[in-house]
């Protein structure tokens, strides 16, 4: 087997570089995608053999770069020894499946759970035994045991289901004889005198109450000769436990249930004068509405022609030559491959008083929808519903292109779920007072159509969204007894299954978004400011066009100013948002700052002769960070620190933190000095857009111990 460590061996390389424009904060922007860059380099350098020549410049003014911050020195001297202290966060990605990486992950631990990798080994193995059996040489066995790749997680549940499931039987003789053979059911029974027709079943070792009716359909009759029917209906099939004795009663209970409602479909089909007309696929056959609770999802079309098995036994009673129903119309290898999913779950039960790190205002859930959600995209938000009890019922909703962001490969728009029953105090004391976390595919927000035929991918993308959203809420994602709570559906067991389970990423996600602010708001100029401005205050839909009337400037400078604001502005289909929620709260703090600093540019620009004298010139990255914010020192005598007042105004203590701690490594790094030798040259004075002064004595100590 390959070295893990040969998959992030970008990590292992500096690189050199020959200008300097960019600082530490616009870098650790640009990080993520320089990563991929350069991994897409290193994959294609060992896949293939290069013939052209590396394309070389001449006099490179910096000769190496940190790895983990991105910084550049002219010395390498220097360079050795500010990467042996940096405590940036580096990030890499496997070559495989492309997710990315800090150097703090384990290399080995993701290859055990990266499917792509799998595939890969899988297709290897698979060539060296044809290799093998092609020269008649005999091989080692390989090791067929999977635990080696696959940990034991904890088995979700399959709540809420509903498809719209199509059978194409045109094959036949007659495609229609099964809903012929319903209508003579229907004809057998006095549904006036005795209301639907009921019988049993017995389905996965339980018994089963059926029950059969039917409803019009507002179909007009087919125009055919073997079609002699005024009056079209659709038939209706119940499923639902032997003790309840209607299907309405055993969900008022939540039980375990399924509802088929079936419809004959026929090439031309046309709908009765005054209801809405349908789009016709050439389908001939069945389409079939499927709703259910509690059902693995794969089991519907099996539960369906059980279904219809045990309704065939009751046809015959008043008929003596009954038109056959043939559930072997409804097998599974004839659903048509238009066939949807529309709705599904997995959930677990967790006990209660454990899952405050979900629920929370700072917790999981919460975050989803702020960091990842857009800024003007109405279902996208965040529901937290206490009435009945802490946690009673929250969601965070987010659509596809999110999706992708907190786990890599997703494409399903999903809500996450943390609920409890709808009267708590009724299940007070039992099992069912324990909260469901729960993952939900979201249909009404999913660009395109989930077919049936990617069953797997939703049941992989479920299962992973609800494990890592334990992982990231620090809930075992394994089969822990004493974290999860049997019910009369779910239980505590696990199995081993390959799965992606990744680092908390929302702290990421939130730190990636937190530079952008704070790189982009401060290179903002006045039409920067008044475009963020409309765009958190008008609360609709903009077009560039309405940005341009809105502001008074010409087209071209709102796209030129979208084009500056990019990290913080999306602009697709002529749309303009903030790029998500949490960018738009921290973004309302920064703006005042922001048209002070503009309103202040002059007396900024004036002072940066005086400190250009002083420090050696004003095209060094500590000279361009106290021009970027306003920083301005003035000299003490004797022993005494230099004092340095920052014109920026940031929103709030961490912020100022931040801000002085890429000064700091601004600063190191154009003198050689040691980061915290910065606390001792100068003291820092900033003052935030609440008036509050940030002083701090002893920032020495947040800026590490020397060396």
């Amino acid at each position: 087997m390959t070295n893990p460590e040969d998959f992030f061996g970008q990590l292992n390389e500096a690189e050199a570089v020959t200008d300097d424009q960019e600082d530490s904060i616009e870098t650790s922007v640009e990080q993520t995608e320089a990563d991929a860059l350069r991994a897409d380099a290193d994959t294609t350098a060992n896949s293939t053999t290069s013939t052209e020549p590396r394309r070389r410049t001449v006099n490179p003014r910096y000769i190496a770069r940190c790895r983990f911050c991105r910084c550049k020195f002219k010395q390498h001297r220097i360079a050795v020894r500010h990467e042996g202290r940096c405590d940036a966060e580096a990030v890499s990605q496997c070559r495989y499946c492309r997710e990315t990486h800090t150097r703090d992950d384990d290399p080995t631990h993701h290859l055990k759970t990266c499917e792509a990798y799998q595939r890969a080994e899988k297709r290897l193995k698979e060539r060296s035994e044809s290799d093998a059996t092609d020269t008649d040489e005999p091989t080692e066995a390989a090791d067929s045991d999977d635990e080696h790749f696959a940990r034991t997680f904890i088995d979700p549940q399959p709540h809420e289901f509903h498809a719209y499931l199509k059978w194409n039987c045109e094959h036949l003789d007659n495609p229609l004889r099964s809903y012929f053979g319903l209508r003579s059911l229907q004809g057998e029974h006095d549904f006036e005198q005795h209301g639907r027709l009921r019988t049993t079943t017995g389905i996965d070792g339980s018994e089963w109450n059926i029950e059969f009716g039917f409803k019009s359909s507002g179909l007009a009759p087919r125009d055919a000769e073997n079609f002699q029917l005024e009056e079209v209906r659709e038939y209706l099939v119940f499923v639902y436990p032997k003790g309840y004795d209607s299907w309405g009663a055993a969900k008022s209970e939540a039980r375990k249930r399924a509802y088929f409602r079936i419809s004959p479909r026929w090439p031309d089909i046309e709908t009765k004068e005054g209801n809405k007309s349908m789009s016709d696929t050439g389908l001939e056959g069945y389409n079939v509405e499927v709703e259910g609770s509690y059902w693995d999802f794969e089991q519907y079309p099996t539960v369906l022609r059980q279904s219809l098995d045990a309704l065939a036994t009751r046809q015959g009673f008043r008929f003596n030559s009954p038109t056959p129903i043939y559930p072997v119309d409804f097998d599974e290898d004839r659903l048509h491959n238009s066939s949807n999913i529309v709705d599904a779950e997995l959930y677990v039960r967790v006990l209660k008083g454990e899952t405050g790190e979900v629920i929370a205002y700072d917790g999981t859930l919460h975050e989803i929808s702020l960091l990842l959600a857009g800024d003007r995209e109405g279902y996208t938000k965040s529901v937290r519903d206490d009435r009945e009890c802490p946690g009673h019922y929250h969601t965070a909703t987010i659509d596809s292109r999110r999706a992708g962001e907190l786990v890599g490969s997703h494409e399903l728009a999903k809500e996450f779920k943390h609920y409890h029953m709808r009267n708590p105090d009724a299940v007070e004391g039992t099992d069912l007072e324990n909260p469901k976390i729960g993952v939900s595919f979201q249909h009404s927000i999913h660009d395109g159509t989930l077919y049936w035929r990617d069953l797997d991918t939703l049941v992989t993308e479920l299962d992973e969204a609800l494990l890592n959203v334990l992982n990231w809420s620090r809930i075992p994602t394994r089969p822990d007894g004493q974290m999860f709570v049997d019910d009369d559906y779910f239980e505590v067991t696990g199995s081993r299954r390959w799965r992606k389970i990744l680092r908390d990423r929302l702290p990421r996600i939130e730190t990636k978004q937190d530079d952008q602010i704070f790189a982009t708001a401060a290179q903002m100029n006045e039409t920067d400011t008044e475009l963020v401005e409309t765009l958190l205050t008008d609360g609709g839909e903009t077009s560039p066009k309405e940005l341009a009337r809105s502001i008074g400037v010409h087209l071209d400078t709102v796209y030129r100013a979208l084009k500056r604001l990019s990290p913080l502005v999306d602009h697709t289909y002529g749309e303009v948002q903030i790029g998500s929620k949490y960018i738009a709260q921290e973004l309302t703090g920064y703006i005042d700052a922001v048209s002070n600093s503009i309103k202040s540019g002059l007396e900024n620009a004036l002072d940066g002769l005086t400190r250009a004298e002083a420090h050696g010139g004003d095209d060094d990255p500590w000279s361009r960070w106290l021009d970027r914010y306003g920083g301005e020192i003035s000299r003490t005598k004797g022993v005494d620190p230099d004092e340095l007042d920052i014109g920026f105004q940031p929103d709030s203590l961490a912020e100022a933190r931040r801000l002085l701690r890429s000064g700091a490594s601004q600063w190191s790094k154009v003198t050689g000095e040691d980061l915290r030798q910065f606390a001792f040259e100068f003291a820092p004075k900033i003052t935030l857009v609440d008036g509050r002064v940030y002083e701090p004595r002893r920032f020495a100590d947040a800026l590490g111990t020397p060396g």
